[in-house]
């Protein structure tokens, strides 16, 4: 029970915490390439899945000028360098399990203000995802200003007993096109291990 609740405050810090990576996070990018490879695989993690053309994939290892915002919590950042507010931020939790993931739809559910300032939700749900649709995802949908007024896409699913957390932003009048090209994209290439 309060591993369950611990996994719920990490949700809601979460959300707060990203409103100010997203209100920072434009200044910090640049267009170097940061690798030859389309695709992304870890053994730690257990994933696989292809970096989207045109998308930069920063980590520890090729960090670029985003050194300061990658770390053992935070592993990856994708970046559109075309659209400076286009970004998945990554987040990794450990000793998560499903029965953690269900806690924390239902306390989204639960929460539909979340108590954050300029926030609005536009949908929480039970999702598939990854190239065999085998993996159960909370998304969460919200609008929120930062430095631009953002539309968000939070898809959090449990794997390999950690708990993670891609946060897809970009500008609201961007987002049908980054979702369909960059976010989707992304999930539907994913394979877990």
């Amino acid at each position: 029970m309060i591993r369950k609740r611990l996994f719920v405050l990490k949700g809601v810090i979460l959300c707060a915490a990203f409103l100010i990576i997203f209100t920072s996070f434009g200044v910090a990018q640049d267009n170097k390439t940061v690798g030859s490879t389309n695709a992304y695989s870890s053994v730690k993690y257990g994933i696989y899945f292809h970096i989207p053309n045109g998308i930069k994939l920063y980590t520890a290892e090729n960090p670029g000028l985003l050194a300061s915002q990658i770390s053992k919590r935070e592993p990856f950042i994708f970046v559109n360098p075309d659209f400076t507010e286009e970004n998945i931020n990554v987040r990794v939790s450990s000793n998560i399990s499903e029965s953690d993931l269900i806690g924390f739809k239902k306390m989204l559910d639960e929460n539909p203000k979340m108590s954050i300032p300029k926030y609005q939700r536009i949908s929480v749900s039970t999702i598939k995802i990854g190239k065999l649709k085998n993996k159960t995802a909370i998304e969460h949908v919200f609008i929120m200003q930062g430095n631009i007024l953002g539309k968000l896409r939070q898809v959090t699913f449990v794997h390999k007993e950690r708990g993670f957390t891609f946060t897809c932003a970009t500008a609201v009048d961007r987002f049908d096109k980054a979702n369909e090209a960059f976010f989707q994209s992304t999930f539907d290439s994913m394979e877990f291990k």
